[in-house]
């Protein structure tokens, strides 16, 4: 199912507001929501566009950016931990999400406020999207756990965190093997 509904409702726009928004008939909009018909590619682009969404998350795929931006905002105010997997005798190391979001705030002088909210987010971690893994989940049919997105974020914030010469060594290195 597609999420215009959804999306104008968050909104809160009538069917007829959304209409004469993204020049449709009123009972159009009413036949997208209900899924008796389907929008053309053009209507699908301009309901996008007017939402500020992919047009594969309005049809019903993937995960919002906000909501990527949500569940980076859990896992840093619960400070979440991602454990690694190693055959014994080892220990299983872990990542803080805390301590991999302050250090990229650090090297990169960014200030944390105390209440952090979307737009902090936005503003200093909108980066996170070069990671194919994080861009992944804006597209995917995919169901993931809200635990697994954070994985994904930290790791993304990890991997962008690191000294840009040890990433580009890291490069050659996987593409030698």
């Amino acid at each position: 199912m597609n999420r215009i509904k959804e999306l104008r409702q968050e909104n809160k726009f009538s069917q007829i507001e959304l209409a004469n928004k993204v020049h449709a008939s009123n009972q159009a909009i009413s036949a997208y929501e209900s899924g008796t018909r389907e929008p053309k590619e053009p209507m699908w682009q301009a309901l996008a566009d007017f939402f500020n969404v992919s047009v594969d998350y309005l049809k019903g795929y993937g995960y919002s950016k906000d909501y990527i931006y949500k569940q980076l905002d859990d896992a840093y105010k619960k400070d979440y931990l991602l454990t690694f997997e190693l055959e014994p005798p080892f220990t299983s190391p872990f990542l803080s999400a805390r301590d991999e979001i302050e250090n990229y705030c650090k090297q990169n002088k960014i200030s944390i406020p105390k209440d952090t909210d979307l737009d902090f987010w936005k503003t200093n971690f909108n980066f996170i999207f070069k990671d194919k893994s994080v861009k992944r989940l804006l597209t995917t049919k995919d169901s993931y756990s809200d635990d697994d997105i954070k994985e994904i974020i930290i790791n993304a914030i990890y991997w962008y965190g690191l000294n840009p010469h040890t990433r580009e060594l890291v490069n050659k290195l996987n593409h030698k093997f």
